[in-house]
């Protein structure tokens, strides 16, 4: 094994400047820091460590000592690229100690990709990564010395200079396999969406825990009568008996309460709600769908939930956002804002903020559009050409009837049509979600390819594709290996490219709508600068500007903006949308449906959420 790289403790602006200066041109640097925790609002940078290459020592500067804003001219810089791995915890670091960072790179980001949604043993972590690909072995006992204080020992200075070098090899490596791969252009998508998505977990969103406890907690008062109403619901003559009356059925047993069903005359082989939605009408699998929805709900949202997601210093949420997770989406947990139920009375406690408006915009019918896209079904495009229903257009030609004699059951129907040959619907499987029977669903579907003759062509491609290399492809380059031990075949090779090519547009639009809301509002942390002490929000004086990005569902973006300026902002989300869209769908035309509200869900005055 090599010697260590050399390094530079800087404890001097003075020590930091001579290293800037051997600089000489880098064209890439790596970035690395070190803090006493994982909050930034709360704990503090404490070494900040560049790397650019084996020709120069590793500048390890000591944040303690020396402001880190010495770095900005270098970090600012968008002729230099700056290589981070899991950036978006030290862009964080970076932002609250006033240092903006422009044109980044990301090695978690880039092996993701590289492994194309698959788990490998060496995983994205930094230390296994170097392990595999440089044969350096990176000691991560010594970060959680760190939190300690006091002055740095030799084998923390050692360990903040190696993670740095690592970095640095691991992305030169990467980089050559991302071009022989074909994957530079969603490699840079990614690159591009890293700072904003920073941006957004720093800012938060404003949340009402008050009104968010007072509906939910209502559900939880009514939970004891829905399950009671079950109960009474699953009686018959030959339920089990005890001294007091009917023996309860235990309702998180599916073992029970296939048998008690069985008892009312229905035998299904499985209590999933897919299974109890055919049966829906009877009053016993009513009362438990219903029991079911407010259950989940409470248990998932309920109790202190509100209390503990609030951040104690800001009064904000800030969720841990995941950028890759299965076909390319975005995800965030602690707390899952995606989980959020979409009825109002829950996304009304979300926003808020005195002076403050948001916007909601979502693409309308993305993942078809996308398909009309990538199958250059002429049909199926001119339906979007025309701003036609496509849904009702589908019925029409599927049950071959007019347009204006499509009933409300047809349409809905070719929705499941629509949306369901993505994920790999059959006849079968149509006839199911649609109470046809068989032959009814097989000439529907038939119908169906015949007026778009290039999507059934393409859908078949994809499918051998998966088949034949065991891997599919957006049309940016993401791939996405297909294991069928993950599921069907048919269902991961048609819908991959297709909801991955979503999250691209996505993410596209991500940095499309951050960089114009921050040419209006002021600077960003990652890709636009960062306006510092902003003012207060609900509460929060942060580091990073108000203005800007709050939360992103899949096909759907809300900013949060000052409410005198709500329609303004709407128009240019809609515009960086639209703009991001036309990379992917190019003759295709998108549309974005957006709305100014103070909160996220717009409410009626009273009443409670819908069970």
């Amino acid at each position: 094994m090599s010697e260590p790289q050399p390094y530079v403790h800087a404890a001097t602006a003075t020590d930091a400047a001579q290293w800037l200066g051997q600089l000489d041109g880098a064209a890439m640097i790596a970035v690395d820091t070190e803090t006493n925790g994982w909050d930034p609002y709360r704990d503090r940078l404490r070494l900040v460590q560049l790397a650019a290459g084996p020709s120069l020592p590793v500048l390890v500067l000591d944040a303690e000592r020396v402001d880190p804003a010495v770095l900005a001219p270098v970090l600012g810089d968008t002729g230099v690229l700056k290589v981070f791995h899991h950036g978006s915890f030290d862009l964080r670091f970076l932002a609250a100690s006033g240092v903006a960072v422009r044109r980044v790179a990301d090695t978690m980001l880039a092996q993701q990709l590289l492994d194309g949604g698959e788990k490998t043993t060496t995983g994205i972590g930094l230390a296994g990564i170097a392990s595999f690909r440089l044969g350096m072995q990176l000691d991560k006992s010594v970060r959680e010395s760190f939190g300690k204080g006091g002055g740095f020992t030799e084998a923390q200075l050692r360990y903040a200079a190696d993670d740095a070098v690592a970095t640095f090899g691991v992305f030169s490596q990467q980089w050559r396999e991302l071009v022989g791969h074909g994957l530079t252009k969603v490699a840079q998508l990614e690159f591009a969406a890293l700072p904003v998505l920073a941006d957004l977990q720093l800012r938060g969103m404003a949340f009402d825990a008050p009104r968010w406890a007072s509906v939910v907690g209502a559900l939880e008062a009514d939970l004891p009568e829905l399950e009671a109403a079950v109960q009474e619901a699953l009686v018959t003559e030959d339920s089990p008996q005890t001294l007091l009356g009917p023996e309860p059925v235990n309702l998180d047993s599916p073992e029970q309460l296939l048998a008690a069903l069985h008892r009312l005359g229905i035998d299904l082989p499985t209590t999933r709600e897919v299974a109890l939605r055919d049966h829906r009408e009877h009053p016993a699998v009513a009362a438990l769908l219903e029991y079911r929805q407010v259950s989940k709900v409470t248990s998932n949202w309920g109790g202190d939930w509100a209390q503990r997601v609030v951040h104690p210093v800001t009064g904000r949420i800030h969720p841990d956002w995941r950028q890759i997770v299965g076909t390319g989406r975005i995800a965030c947990s602690d707390p899952n804002l995606l989980q959020v139920p979409k009825d109002a009375h829950y996304r009304a406690c979300f926003g808020g903020a005195p002076g403050r408006a948001l916007v909601v915009a979502d693409y309308s019918q993305q993942e078809l559009r996308i398909l009309a896209a990538v199958s250059g079904d002429e049909a199926l495009t001119e339906v979007f050409r025309r701003g036609g229903d496509l849904h009702r257009t589908t019925a029409a030609m599927a049950f071959g009837s007019r347009e204006d004699d499509v009933t409300p059951a047809q349409r809905i129907a070719a929705k499941a049509l629509n949306f369901g040959l993505m994920y790999g619907m059959g006849a079968p499987g149509f006839a199911r979600a649609t109470g046809m029977d068989l032959p009814q669903a097989q000439t529907a579907m038939e119908r169906y390819f015949a007026a778009f003759p290039r999507v059934a062509d393409w859908l078949a491609e994809a499918e051998a594709a998966g088949r034949r290399s065991g891997r599919v492809r957006t049309a940016l380059g993401r791939i996405r290996k297909v294991d069928p031990s993950q599921g069907s075949i048919v269902t991961l090779a048609r819908n991959a490219p297709i909801q991955g090519a979503g999250a691209d547009m996505t993410k596209l639009a991500l940095a499309e709508v951050d960089r114009r809301l921050a040419e209006r509002f002021g600077g960003g942390l990652g890709g636009n600068g960062l306006g510092g002490g902003a003012g207060r929000a609900g509460g929060w004086n942060g580091p990073v500007r108000r203005d800007g990005l709050v939360l992103v569902v899949h096909d759907e973006l809300v900013a949060e903006v000052p409410a005198e300026h709500g329609e303004e902002a709407a128009a240019l989300v809609t515009e960086g949308m639209l703009a991001a869209a036309r990379e992917l769908l190019g003759d295709v035309p998108a549309e974005v449906d957006a709305s100014v509200s103070p909160r996220w869900g717009t409410l009626e005055p009273g009443g409670l959420p819908r069970r």
